[in-house]
């Protein structure tokens, strides 16, 4: 009897152990989903990190607009300060390493909808795709 306590207690301590020691790797939705909320919350140093340093914006589907950090703080980071953006996901879904969205961007209250396609390597954004309605 004593044994099988003492075994419970072994199995329990090492199933809480392993619980505790999980790393679990954040979705790349969730990533996205991060980026959508610091978006809408101006957080520009929270929003910037999400980012590879080499990350690369295309229109859709391989017409380059930029690259690197550096480029998306000269377009965001205004925007961010003055507060006049906000995004909201009309649909989205994901597959692996991709999320897709549906977006609309109001900026000073003009409405432009995307297609986004995110593409996340090593937990940061890596290319970003547009497909824009002019």
């Amino acid at each position: 009897m004593k044994t099988t306590k003492i075994l419970i207690v072994f199995l329990i301590w090492i199933n809480f152990g392993i619980s505790l020691g999980q790393n679990r790797s954040t979705t790349a939705l969730e990533i996205v989903n991060k980026r959508m909320d610091l978006y809408n919350q101006h957080n520009f140093e929270d929003f910037i990190k999400l980012y590879a340093d080499d990350v690369k914006i295309y229109t859709y589907p391989d017409k380059l607009l930029g690259t690197g950090t550096e480029n998306i703080t000269s377009i965001f980071k205004p925007k961010f300060a003055s507060k006049s953006i906000q995004v909201k996901i009309v649909s989205q879904m994901n597959n692996g390493n991709h999320v897709i969205n549906h977006e609309i961007v109001k900026e000073n209250e003009i409405e432009t909808k995307y297609i986004s396609i995110y593409e996340i390597r090593n937990g940061l954004i890596a290319s970003i795709r547009f497909v824009r309605d002019y």
